[in-house]
């Protein structure tokens, strides 16, 4: 299993961050032209959850993951609807036993990714620059978006 470091996290926080606005809508789009179906089921969950800051954030973190992934230098496949649909069987399954249960196992099986979940359990718990935190609904659909994005990517480690 190829599990992305802290420090591979903290390189892509520093890159991303210290982008100017224009450099990193081109970053984005960049990324986003590599994992096109990815992004659509992003930005789909802010559409059915009807939070467009969802998008925003889902949008950042996409580029952050990714970021970092590659920092590791670790190779995604593009991600497929072939892939999403398989995926979402385990992963509902995965959210049920956090629901039920609260047993974050599953999840953790399905994702692999220990280091990332950390860093997104963290984020999305933590006060931004500002002092603002997010609100409980937010907090659960970004949970909900980013532990699907990291599962799906870890999925499609290819080297």
């Amino acid at each position: 299993m190829s599990q992305v470091s802290v420090q591979s996290i903290e390189k892509a926080i520093e890159k991303i961050d210290s982008l100017n606005d224009e450099a990193l809508d081109k970053l984005i789009e960049t990324f986003t032209l590599k994992q096109e179906q990815l992004v659509s089921y992003l930005l789909q969950a802010g559409v059915e959850y009807e939070n467009e800051e969802l998008n925003v954030f889902s949008i950042y973190y996409f580029a952050i993951v990714l970021e970092a992934f590659l920092n590791e230098g670790l190779q995604l496949k593009e991600i497929s609807e072939e892939d999403i649909d398989n995926f979402q069987d385990p992963f509902l399954l995965a959210l049920d036993a956090i629901h039920k249960e609260e047993d974050y196992e599953p999840m953790q099986d399905l994702t692999r990714q220990h280091h990332l979940m950390q860093f997104m359990m963290h984020e999305i718990e933590a006060a931004d620059e500002d002092g603002e935190v997010l609100d409980e609904e937010t907090k659960l659909q970004l949970f909900i978006v980013s532990s699907g994005m990291i599962g799906l990517m870890n999925q499609a480690i290819t080297k």
